[in-house]
């Protein structure tokens, strides 16, 4: 049984591939459907011809490609693309956003803007940092496992804070509400 549908967008999954931990990616969201955009699909290939890593999350057997040609969808997506910006920058994002809200799947973004659009339209966004600390506490991942995957996600230029980078679950605990 499915614990739901997770539809990704770009930078989680750019990232995981660089750093060479889509295995890793795959045993964190065990048990969900995991689906992407035809858009997040498009970005992906343009990463791809500077980090040929990339080229994994492309050919991912286990992620299906959506399409986001559904009216319903559509209109959707034209609302967060008024809120998060221009075709260049955040398609991915408000694709994901769209697909997501329209068929009641959790979204997987680590843009904060697109976060924080997401949840104020009721969608479920999980993010990164959130997702390792998840597994820590379910006993998929030890401190030091999850401590180095932040540390090799960062080193592919995810955007974390410098303070999860040093010391995640010092960071997890001083959030609010603290996530451990």
């Amino acid at each position: 049984m499915s614990a739901g549908l997770l539809v990704f967008d770009t930078s989680p999954l750019s990232h995981f591939a660089r750093a060479g931990e889509l295995a890793t990616l795959r045993k964190l969201v065990d048990g969900f459907e995991c689906v992407t955009t035809k858009a997040v699909l498009g970005e992906l290939r343009k990463g791809a011809a500077e980090h040929t890593a990339i080229e994994d999350a492309i050919r991912s057997r286990w992620i299906d490609i959506v399409p986001c040609d559904d009216l319903e969808v559509l209109y959707l997506f034209g609302s967060y693309m008024n809120r998060l910006g221009n075709l260049e920058r955040n398609a991915g994002e408000a694709s994901v956003l769209a697909w997501a809200e329209a068929n009641s799947a959790a979204a997987y973004v680590d843009d904060q803007v697109a976060c924080n659009v997401g949840r104020a339209r009721g969608v479920r966004v999980h993010r990164t940092l959130q997702l390792v600390i998840a597994a820590y506490s379910a006993g998929l991942l030890d401190e030091s496992k999850a401590q180095s995957l932040i540390d090799d996600l960062a080193d592919t230029d995810a955007r974390f804070p410098q303070a999860a980078r040093q010391d995640l679950f010092g960071w997890a605990r001083a959030q609010n509400p603290p996530l451990l």
